[in-house]
């Protein structure tokens, strides 16, 4: 798949997703995943990453370094969104109306080990830097920081392979009535307003910015328990702003 190919994918995406809010705003009904142990919003997602190949370290090496550098502005240049060459923002955030530029100090954190190469202790750090409430919706900012061994593998790498190949699944709980919230959905799951866990990538010692947009509770709900990524504990009575 050229770069181009998959520019032009990925602003598909993001306008896709502007496209959900809109709707919703407008009242139209998706796929909102209410907590039901069957459903997996994320399915189509990576159902169709495994029909374009193995994510595997084949995948960092051959196509990994040029997207990260020339797409992300890695490897010490700036990218289109303004960050620094620490830092890296998912493209499709701003067609989606998020800006990821300016986000504030992490509001919670959890730390979870990385698979990275060379390095079995590397953790990866997921913060949370704010819940605001956008009509209908609600817009979690997110950051992930990957820390490794000077030693370690420096390749560009998704956060689906520094989580041991798995997704990143984020949800809100309305603790008030009892109602989680996931990932807004087309009725497909295969279109979700987030960025892709198999999407922008970063180095050890980087910091992705990304996002995550769920269905608004009610108003008078003005906080929630956010999930940082699986395998940690809930950020708890978040304030939505």
């Amino acid at each position: 798949m050229t770069s181009t190919m998959r520019s032009s994918g990925r602003a598909l995406r993001a306008v896709a997703a502007l496209g959900l809010v809109a709707a919703l705003t407008a009242g139209c009904q998706f796929g909102l995943d209410d907590g039901g142990a069957d459903a997996d919003p994320a399915a189509g997602q990576e159902q169709g990453a495994e029909e374009e190949g193995d994510p595997g370290e084949a995948d960092d090496t051959s196509d990994g370094g040029g997207e990260a550098a020339g797409e992300s502005g890695e490897s010490g240049e700036s990218g289109e969104s303004g960050e620094s060459a620490g830092t890296v923002v998912d493209d499709e955030a701003q067609a989606a109306g998020v800006d990821l530029t300016d986000v504030g100090a992490p509001i919670a954190s959890a730390e979870v080990p990385a698979a990275v190469k060379g390095d079995p202790e590397a953790t990866m750090t997921v913060s949370l830097h704010g819940l605001t409430r956008q009509d209908e919706t609600l817009v979690a900012v997110y950051s992930f920081r990957v820390e490794a061994s000077e030693t370690a593998s420096t390749d560009p790498r998704w956060i689906y392979h520094y989580a041991a190949d798995q997704g990143w699944h984020p949800y809100a709980v309305d603790t008030t009535n009892f109602n989680r919230h996931g990932v807004l959905s087309d009725s497909t799951g295969t279109i979700r307003s987030q960025t892709e866990y198999q999407g922008p990538k970063f180095r050890p010692g980087q910091t992705l910015y990304a996002y995550a947009m769920f269905a608004a509770p009610p108003e008078d709900v003005t906080t929630m328990d956010v999930l940082l990524i699986d395998g940690a504990p809930l950020a708890t009575e978040v304030e939505i702003r």
